[in-house]
């Protein structure tokens, strides 16, 4: 768990490395985001080669909308309790979508799990999104309970306002 709990440090600092890079640009507007998740894993209609998808909510916030997540990969982590797996994420908002390749990590004895989120692409306003977004949260045996945050860059100003 040690090293597990070491490498998603080192992946965190990385990530927000490229962040700030991203963000101290100043011909783009970025926006913090910081909301909660909640989503249910379905069967029917799911394209996942494992057949691991969820569709869930979120509630607040400029990524106000519904999700889907479609597990692309899986593997062992380090320990046996560990899995790795990377997915594509769409949220669906008002506003558009936006895509977002997830590379996770999820401990399957307590449920707990971590995420990068690297935006690929979107449509309408987050047609030039662009960004990194972190997920946590705990298994509920039925989905998901979590948090998303980070900043999205490449946004028009207008838009609904953060909680």
């Amino acid at each position: 768990m040690q090293r597990t709990v070491s490498a998603a440090i080192a992946g965190l600092m990385i990530g927000l490395g490229s962040l700030s890079a991203r963000a101290s640009d100043d011909s783009q507007t970025c926006t913090a985001v910081n909301t909660p998740i909640t989503a249910s894993f379905f069967v029917e209609g799911c394209a996942s080669p494992f057949g691991l998808c969820t569709a869930g909510v979120i509630p607040s916030g400029l990524l106000t909308g519904t999700t889907l997540f479609t597990v692309l990969t899986l593997q062992p982590g380090e320990t046996e309790e560990m899995l790795l797996y990377t997915g594509e994420f769409v949220i669906s908002t008002f506003y558009g979508d936006v895509v977002i390749h997830d590379q996770g990590a999820l401990n399957s004895l307590d449920g707990t799990f971590f995420e990068f989120d690297e935006i690929v692409s979107g449509t309408g306003k987050f047609s030039n999104a662009s960004g990194t977004l972190f997920s946590q949260g705990v298994s509920t045996g039925t989905g998901f309970d979590s948090t998303i945050s980070g900043q999205i860059c490449g946004t028009p100003d207008e838009g609904p306002i953060l909680d």
